[in-house]
C-alpha cells in the first residue's frame, strides 16, 4: 500500500541497549545519547516536574515547545527522538528513556 508505514504493535526493549536517564533543569536544554541502530521507537516517561521538548532544532522554554507532564508516558519514532531536546518548567525532572524495537 503507497504511503504506508507498517511497524510491529508490540514492540520489545532493543536488546543490549540501556535505558537513558536525562536530568533536566531549567537552565539549559538536553538530549538523549546515542542509539542502539536497530531501535525504532524510545518510550520514555517524564518524573517528578513537567517539561518543554522541541523537535525542530529550536532551544525549549516555557514560551517554545510541547510541554510533557510529569507522570505521563510518551514514544517517539527514532527519528524524533534523534532531535528532540528538553527543558524543565521549573525545578529538575527525569526523563527516563527505553529503546524499543520491532
Amino acid at each position: 500500500m503507497a504511503n504506508s508505514f507498517v511497524t510491529n504493535l508490540y514492540l520489545s526493549p532493543t536488546q543490549g541497549a540501556s535505558a537513558q536517564r536525562l536530568s533536566v533543569t531549567s537552565g539549559a536544554a538536553v538530549e538523549f545519547g546515542a542509539f542502539d541502530p536497530s531501535t525504532n521507537v524510545i518510550s520514555f516517561d517524564v518524573q517528578t516536574a513537567d517539561v518543554f521538548m522541541t523537535l525542530d532544532g529550536s532551544t525549549p522554554s516555557t514560551a517554545n515547545g510541547h510541554k510533557l507532564y510529569a507522570g505521563r508516558a510518551y514514544s517517539l519514532s527514532i527519528q524524533a527522538a534523534r532531535v528532540a531536546s528538553f527543558i524543565a518548567d521549573s525545578g529538575t525532572a527525569i526523563v527516563y528513556g527505553t529503546e524499543m524495537s520491532s
